[in-house]
This record gives structure tokens, C-alpha cells and sequence, in this order.
């Protein structure tokens, strides 16, 4: 799994958790919907740092929590390709 893949796997389960449209995550985050569906359709190859930072907080989490799945451990991820 790459980065983008597990960033998408999680802020899927989130929004879903939530009762989340990607709409109301747009207004709360300020990521176009377009944007959040790109991330959840795994349309881009990598992911900014700040982007995963602005999810984390919008679901009232540090980045540690965000990233604290197992899908995010270094021997779980693509990260060279």
C-alpha cells in the first residue's frame, strides 16, 4: 500500500464513522470536494504533509492519531515507488 492509498483508506473509515458527506468535510477543511475526491479516489501519487495535517484537525485529531494505523508503518508502505 502507498501513502496516498492508506491516507485514503483512513479518511474514508472517518468520514464514514462521522456520518460525513465530503461536502460538510470541505466546509470544515476548506479542501475543495473535488480535492477530497481525489484523495479518496486515490488519484494522486503522493499527499502533502500540510493536507494530512488539516484532516487530522478537522476530525479533532493530532497527526499522530491520524497516522496511527498500522497501514501508515514504515514496512507496510510503498514508499519508494
Amino acid at each position: 500500500m502507498n501513502l496516498i492509498e492508506a491516507v485514503s483508506k483512513k479518511l474514508g473509515r472517518l468520514l464514514s464513522e462521522r456520518g460525513w458527506s465530503i461536502y460538510k468535510l470541505s466546509r470544515v477543511s476548506g479542501i475543495t470536494p473535488n480535492g477530497i475526491q481525489v484523495i479518496l479516489q486515490k488519484e494522486y501519487k503522493d499527499i502533502k504533509l500540510s493536507t494530512i495535517i488539516i484532516l487530522a484537525h478537522c476530525f479533532d485529531m493530532t497527526v499522530s492519531e491520524f497516522l496511527s494505523d498500522d497501514d501508515f508503518l514504515f514496512d507496510n508502505l510503498n514508499i519508494y515507488k
